[in-house]
């Protein structure tokens, strides 16, 4: 609306200084900027959604590959359950304190360990005098790794023989620190897993958990650690 000043009519009488007001419509136009922020939220709006819909793929892809992941393993644990024949070189780990039963599969690249515990190659075989190191990922199969303390016990099964070994020490050292995977002439078991646990991101050190086998050396020859070495194994609850 536009006002204007008019001049009085000659019935009033004039006042100085003084005008009348009228009301006179003009043209309407669109306030540019009332506009600008409605285009902003509305981009705003676009890349939120945008957002939320990449994050649910995003999680889709991970809870799918976790998925087949741990269905592999139930796979491969009931394989071993249900054939005696399928066990030949293959190796199963037990730990009753944290409740993993796992089989072991040979070497430690993306592929193995994206489906079990790997075995490293130039490490001696579970149960046999020396150093057989075993290493996982510590947001799936080694995730409550940590929670091994000295004189836990943990059963390896290879070959139709039962072997125990018991936690003996756990320390944390960096990625670079290649002591732990020295030989040793008695029949230890080193797992290795990257830490902080539930660190979010990448862990810069690496938990490594050491297990002896009681009376086992290397020169006692291979035949003393073939066998069980005490006690038993609970019966596996995959069907």
């Amino acid at each position: 609306m536009q006002v204007l000043r008019t001049k009085p009519s000659g019935r009033s009488r004039p006042r100085p200084g003084r005008s009348k007001l009228i009301l006179k419509a003009g043209s309407w136009r669109p306030n540019e900027f009332l506009i600008k922020p409605k285009l902003l939220a509305n981009r705003r709006q676009i890349l939120a959604y945008l957002l939320i819909v990449a994050g649910g793929v995003l999680c889709s892809g991970v809870l799918g590959t976790y998925s087949w992941m741990y269905w592999k393993q139930r796979s491969l644990l009931k394989q071993w359950n249900e054939q005696l024949t399928a066990r030949a070189g293959m190796t199963k780990l037990w730990i009753p304190r944290i409740k993993l039963e796992d089989v072991v599969l040979e070497g430690v690249g993306s592929d193995s360990l994206l489906l079990g515990p790997g075995h490293m190659e130039n490490s001696v075989e579970p149960g046999m005098p020396g150093n057989a190191v075993i290493a996982g990922h510590r947001d799936t199969f080694f995730r409550k790794l940590h929670k091994l303390r000295p004189g836990d016990d943990i059963y390896v099964v290879r070959d139709g023989h039962r072997f125990r070994y018991r936690v003996s020490a756990r320390k944390i050292v960096q990625p670079n620190d290649l002591s732990v995977l020295k030989s040793s002439d008695k029949a230890e078991l080193t797992l290795i897993t990257c830490y902080p646990t539930h660190a979010i991101g990448p862990a810069p050190e690496r938990l490594v958990v050491v297990a002896t086998m009681p009376w086992v050396r290397a020169g006692e020859g291979a035949r003393a650690a073939i066998g069980p070495i005490g006690g038993a194994i609970p019966a596996s609850p995959v069907k």
